[in-house]
């Protein structure tokens, strides 16, 4: 019998995280569009740049990801979101979360990062494993915004949603430009979110009538069974009680 050297556990290795890479849809269709539009590669910034456990984490919250966030990116890529008015309801244009290079590893592109203001950090949470990538409706988003005292707050949240912020943000998804992916950040112990942004364009695709919106929640690592059933749950998730809050009072955020 051959004995298995280290080095072919290595070369064993490596062989199956390129296989990972080129396995997930949702990476393969965002890096389409980054050669597209860019002419770079994620999945080189993923083989070059961050060390291997982090980038086998960020691998696995897209290969978590539902496939309908694929679906959105891939309407991306085939230029499939009409700028015309139709019967149908508007679609959310994502933005990139992962970031690509070209061959010179420091020239890289974060796509999220060129729009400003705040975006979920998903490398640096997503390569922790504390963040999850899924969907839901932008009333549901609300829900959960608005649900309970807010633990953690920002200098923005004094600052009054408007009717000219809230039009801006349907423009921009009527005309399928790019859009950061809402954010909430889930108290594990709790079992309630305490950090959020992106309730204008929540606001903006549910007035819009957008069905489904992509959301990034990042979370600490669970250390116990019942802050892992918290993180797998979402019914167990704490929100408002009503269907929805009344969108247009929004005197404190």
């Amino acid at each position: 019998m051959n004995k298995i050297t280290k080095g072919t556990k290595t070369t064993d290795k490596h062989d199956d995280f390129i296989n990972r890479l080129n396995n997930c849809k949702l990476l393969g269709v965002m890096d389409k569009i980054y050669k597209k539009e860019y002419g770079m590669s994620a999945k080189k910034y993923l083989l070059r740049i961050p060390s291997r456990k982090e980038a086998e984490r960020m691998v696995r919250t897209l290969e978590y990801a539902p496939a309908s966030i694929t679906d959105m990116f891939q309407r991306r890529l085939d230029c499939k979101c009409s700028k015309k008015k139709t019967r149908h309801h508007p679609v959310w244009t994502p933005n990139i979360p992962v970031p690509a290079i070209k061959k010179n590893p420091e020239f890289f592109i974060e796509e999220g990062s060129r729009t400003g203001g705040f975006h979920a950090n998903f490398p640096k949470d997503a390569g922790a494993g504390r963040l999850l990538y899924i969907t839901m409706k932008p009333s549901e988003f609300l829900n959960y915004a608005f649900a309970g005292e807010l633990v953690e707050k920002r200098s923005e949240d004094e600052v009054g949603t408007t009717e000219l912020i809230v039009k801006h943000k349907q423009k921009r998804i009527l005309k399928c430009k790019p859009q950061d992916a809402p954010f909430l950040k889930l108290d594990l112990i709790k079992c309630q979110f305490v950090y959020h942004d992106g309730r204008h364009r929540a606001v903006a695709a549910d007035e819009l009538g957008v069905k489904e919106i992509p959301v990034f929640i990042e979370h600490d690592v669970p250390i116990n069974e019942e802050q892992t059933r918290c993180l797998k749950d979402r019914k167990l998730w704490k929100k408002e009680s009503a269907r929805s809050p009344d969108l247009r009072h929004f005197g404190e955020v």
